[in-house]
């Protein structure tokens, strides 16, 4: 059985995003570690624009209550966490595209995926790269659709 909980009161992270658009879906008030621009703002946005999702976290590292996976060496902490309309939860990782191809992140890949294939269906993975937002409408589809 998978279970993430996520409580305002222990969500931790270093700097609160200062940036000028305002999200709506993120579970907490406070949107933790987030720049103001680039390419994981535009996934952020992307995550709160989609009709398939409920609710979604900006993931932080290393912090006491944050959601990792554990990898060969260190735990792997992906930057979102969402929760569909459906009930599901997609975790999805974003990686620039010059570090796309990096053994970390074969590794990190590797582990996201047996994460979601031992969770029954209830749990999805990407890891995506240069704006290919796309494939989280791919991923999300309903299996028998």
């Amino acid at each position: 059985m998978v279970k993430i909980v996520f409580d305002e009161n222990s969500y931790a992270y270093n700097q609160p995003y200062r940036g000028g658009t305002e999200f709506k879906k993120h579970l907490f008030r406070v949107v933790g570690d987030l720049d103001p621009k680039g390419e994981e703002f535009d996934c952020a946005i992307y995550l709160d624009r989609h009709s398939a999702i409920k609710c979604w976290v900006r993931n932080t590292v290393r912090q006491p209550n944050s959601f990792w996976l554990q990898t060969s060496s260190d735990k792997f902490y992906p930057d979102f966490v969402a929760l569909l309309s459906d009930g599901r939860v997609l975790v999805v990782e974003y990686k620039g595209a010059f570090l796309a191809s990096a053994d970390d992140a074969k590794e990190k890949k590797l582990i996201g995926e047996l994460w979601a294939d031992r969770s029954d269906g209830k749990c999805l993975f990407l890891m995506i790269a240069d704006r290919e937002f796309a494939r989280i409408d791919s991923a999300i589809q309903p299996a028998n659709s």
